[in-house]
């Protein structure tokens, strides 16, 4: 089987090319990741695979509409208010 024969068989039944599949695979992992703990946004890119900090916060910002350190202020902002209840 081909490289291209394969991409379009990807493409047919996940609906989306190889590669988004990929970062968005990264950026579901990252957000698990930046909910756990306060950690440095470079460690999380490392380890959920992003070779590139300011990729991982380009592709971060274009799926979520943030970026992953305004993602980590809302989200410990939130859990806070909720403990201060």
């Amino acid at each position: 089987m081909s490289v291209g024969h394969c991409g379009r068989l990807f493409m047919q039944v996940l609906q989306t090319t190889p590669y988004e599949y990929l970062i968005n695979y990264r950026i579901k992992k990252s957000l698990e990741l930046l909910g756990k703990e306060k950690t440095i946004i470079s460690q999380i890119a490392l380890e959920v695979g992003f070779n590139d900090v300011s990729h991982f916060i380009q592709s971060f910002k274009k799926r979520m509409s943030i970026t992953p350190k305004q993602y980590q202020k809302q989200l410990f902002s939130h859990q806070n208010n909720i403990q201060d209840i």
